[in-house]
C-alpha cells in the first residue's frame, strides 16, 4: 500500500515539475550573448556581433515572438532618405518571427507562422536550461539566416523585469 501511494505521488509530481519549468519560461527575455559554431570550419563567431539587440516573448497560451538585430546596422538619415542598399543591409542584419512553441522536458520547439524572410517551413529546436533569470538555448544545427552557413547557435537570455505598476 505504501509503495502504491508513493508511486502515485511520484507520478503526480512529474507533470508539476514540467509545468513549473514552462511557467518559468513565460515572459520577456533580452539577449545577453550569442555565439555560433560554423560546422564546416569549426570557426566560433559572434553570430550577430558583440552587442546584438534581441527580445523574445513566451506566453502561457503557447505563443512565441522574437526580434533579433545585429550590432552593426546602417543608420539611415530618415525614412525619406533611406537607400535601397540600406534597406538590404537592414533586412540582412535581422531575424524576426512569431508562432507557437512546445516544451517537452528540456527540448523547446518553436514553429514559425510568420518570419521576416517568409521562410516558415522550418522549426527552431533547442535544448534549454533555465537558471534563475538566465535562459540558455542551444539550437540544433541549422542554416544561419545571415549567410546560409550551417551553424550551431548558443544564445543566453536574461528575463526582463516587469515594469513597476503605477
Amino acid at each position: 500500500m505504501k509503495t502504491a501511494i508513493l508511486g502515485s505521488i511520484l507520478l503526480l509530481a512529474i507533470p508539476i515539475s514540467v509545468q513549473a519549468a514552462e511557467k518559468d519560461l513565460h515572459g520577456t527575455w533580452k539577449q545577453v550573448s550569442q555565439s555560433q559554431k560554423v560546422l564546416d570550419t569549426g570557426e566560433v563567431r559572434a553570430g550577430r556581433g558583440k552587442a546584438p539587440k534581441a527580445y523574445m516573448v513566451f506566453t502561457p497560451d503557447g505563443r512565441v515572438m522574437a526580434v533579433n538585430t545585429s550590432d552593426k546596422r546602417p543608420k539611415p538619415e530618415s525614412m525619406a532618405k533611406i537607400t535601397d542598399q540600406q534597406r538590404i543591409e537592414l533586412f540582412n542584419t535581422m531575424n524576426a518571427y512569431a508562432g507557437t512553441y512546445t516544451l517537452e522536458g528540456s527540448k523547446l520547439t518553436r514553429r514559425y507562422e510568420v518570419t521576416h524572410n517568409e521562410v516558415t517551413d522550418r522549426s527552431g529546436v533547442s535544448e534549454i536550461k533555465i537558471e534563475g533569470r538566465k535562459l540558455t538555448l542551444v539550437n540544433v544545427p541549422g542554416r544561419s539566416t545571415m549567410d546560409g552557413k550551417m551553424v550551431q547557435t548558443i544564445t543566453v537570455w536574461e528575463k526582463v523585469q516587469a515594469p513597476a505598476k503605477k
